[in-house]
């Protein structure tokens, strides 16, 4: 068959826009970054955003910045029109937040859009009235000085697009999070979030770094940071704020980098963050920074990805190691101080703070078992404190306390075997492994792998119906979540309470527990909460069905179990073991790991 060849045409502008909207203005919260950062490159000092139904059917952009004539406005509704940029050498340094004219046609031809401008020293301003990329109406309008732009009915054009925007509840969360990005990224700047017509945050303009970030994220995290000194070296400085020796979280969503005030995704950056921060925090755990660095703008290419959030640097390996020596020299002067020590030189900093960065583990009786649910968290996060074995008796056993229960008690000799006597407790392998002899081999207990099943295994009974031990509080646990964190953990709720939790409402995106599973640490009840939520959202789990069945609840629950803190000596050896071989799938942990291995010895 004849192949004709096909025919070759120009988009039309209204296409072009729609396609350019597809890739920068993929949801709302990238038009509210568009319009934000216009109105950071117009000098704007003060900015108002406000958003209704997660952006999709209102969101509108107030600022005093230096607003346009007319014949400007009009002009800046054209494709590819800019006052950023004129030559192509200018894409080589790039100091405003936008420059490629985009962003206000794309909006435009996908929404019903309303611009309202005056400049400084004009009698009045100037009204643009846009409907799915046509201009609508032209006209004069009183204001005062700057710009104001609403945009309603997001995507009217393209309605295959709105199908695709999550929950008004997660829709509302990524503008949240993209505004506090820019409350943080500059100081200099009052930013006014509101959200169905109530104030949410109000950033205020010259506070310093750990202040800042407490009014636009929190106490929560603010009270974990320390401040970091403003460091020079070879046209680079370094500023900001950093997580404390000793924290930790259980994603890495709470690391900000900010490159010349634009907030950014650099390898360098994260790189730089994790092997400064190695010697501190646990693995499977994460650090928090907000880190501001200032390049040479011809060092730095932000035309790489449309959104501009992901910039490639013409050195990369030099920031990394500037950023991880100015991090790693905090962190020292910090655990020194802390340990009450002098300042050493840098030469033996970290040498000597590896043994002070944390504080110990408090400690247990033997008969305890105390697992970190969070490594590097206090070892007693989860504590098994009902009787947990039966143990073959030896005649002449005297009455031993087994699991921190102070009534329980079971009978128990040094050498007392496990279950039919079968089995012979040897010894403990760097407190990692659990030797055990049978009759024909030997068997190592990976503690850690025990203690999942274990716990696992406890916390679906409690997830299936069965009761499921919990401590009543004396003063109650507070916790409280931004709006896609909120609506998480309201979904599992259920579960929460299932496992022994007892929750309160307690205001708006707020709730009281009240009582905690008998196997969690009270000091870690927030933490715990938290680190679930937080491990659930990096899961990337379906955001309109965000409940989790029995046994990823239960899963996520003991991702963070190791074996620190548990005293490997007979006794508590013994008892996990009789309580593992008591499990369903005992053989195995919940994230496949084996629990048992047999070593034969050629009996």
């Amino acid at each position: 068959m004849k192949k004709t060849p096909p025919e070759i045409r120009i988009l039309t502008d209204d296409v072009a826009n729609k396609i350019a909207a597809g890739e920068v203005i993929e949801r709302p919260a990238a038009a509210v970054k568009e319009l934000l950062e216009n109105a950071v490159d117009a000098g704007a000092t003060r900015i108002e955003v406000e958003f209704r139904h997660g952006g999709k059917s209102f969101v509108k952009i107030l600022d005093n910045g230096c607003g346009m004539t007319r014949e400007q406005a009009l002009m800046s509704l054209e494709a590819h029109a800019t006052s950023k940029i004129k030559t192509p050498e200018d894409l080589f340094s790039i100091s405003s937040f936008g420059f490629r004219g985009e962003a206000l046609p794309s909006i435009a031809s996908v929404s019903k859009f309303r611009m309202c401008t005056r400049p400084e020293g004009a009698d009045f301003g100037t009204q643009i009235d846009v409907y799915a990329g046509e201009v609508k109406s032209v006209r004069e309008c009183g204001m005062a000085e700057g710009t104001e732009i609403l945009v309603e009915n997001l995507f009217c054009s393209v309605p295959a697009r709105r199908k695709f925007l999550k929950s008004d509840n997660v829709e509302a969360s990524h503008i949240s999070k993209l505004c506090r990005l820019y409350a943080l990224a500059l100081p200099e700047l009052s930013i006014t979030l509101i959200e169905n017509s109530r104030v949410i945050f109000r950033s205020e303009s010259g506070a310093d770094i750990v202040d800042r970030v407490e009014s636009v994220c929190g106490a929560e995290l603010s009270g974990r940071l320390i401040e970091l000194e403003t460091r020079e070296s070879g046209g680079m400085k370094l500023g900001g704020a950093i997580l404390a020796a000793g924290e930790s979280f259980a994603t890495s969503r709470n690391i900000s980098a900010f490159i010349n005030s634009r907030p950014v995704d650099c390898r360098a950056v994260y790189s730089a963050v994790k092997e400064a921060y190695a010697p501190y925090v646990p693995k499977g755990r994460f650090a928090a920074a907000c880190l501001f660095i200032e390049l040479d703008p011809a060092s730095v290419d932000v035309n790489v990805h449309p959104a501009k959030r992901e910039v490639r640097l013409k050195n990369e390996f030099a920031v990394r190691d500037f950023i991880y020596e100015a991090l790693s020299s905090r962190l020292a002067a910090y655990c020194l101080a802390k340990a009450g020590m002098p300042q050493k030189t840098e030469g033996n900093q970290q040498s000597y703070c590896a043994t002070a960065k944390i504080p110990p583990a408090p400690s247990v009786r033997p008969s305890d078992f105390s697992v970190a649910a969070r490594e590097g968290a206090p070892a007693e996060i989860f504590k098994i404190r009902e009787p947990i074995a039966v143990l073959a008796p030896s005649k002449n056993a005297p009455s031993r306390e087994v699991s921190g229960i102070e009534s329980a008690a079971v009978d128990a000799a040094p050498s007392a075997p496990v279950r039919s006597g079968d089995w012979r407790y040897v010894g403990c392998v760097k407190k990692r492994f659990a030797v055990f002899e049978t009759p024909k081999a030997m068997v190592l207990m990976s503690i850690s792998a025990a203690l999942k099943r274990v716990h696992f295994a406890r916390i679906i009974a409690g997830l299936k119906g069965q009761r499921s031990p919990s401590q009543s509080l004396l003063i109650p646990v507070t916790v409280r979540f931004e709006r896609a964190d909120a609506e998480f953990f309201e979904v599992n709720r259920a579960a929460f309470e299932a496992c022994g939790f007892s929750i309160e409402d307690f205001g708006k995106g707020c709730w009281r527990v009240a009582a905690a599973p008998a196997w969690l640490d009270i000091g870690q009840i927030e933490n715990f909460i938290r680190d679930f939520v937080e491990e659930c959202r990096a899961e990337e789990k379906s955001v309109r069905a965000r409940s989790v069945g029995p046994e990823v609840f239960a899963k996520l629950a003991v991702r963070r179990i190791g074996a620190a803190g548990f005293s490997c000596d007979e006794t508590s050896a013994n008892a996990l073991l009789s309580e593992l071989l008591a499990c369903e799938f005992h053989m195995t942990a919940p994230d496949g790991r084996p629990t048992l291995r047999e070593v034969d010895i050629g009996v």
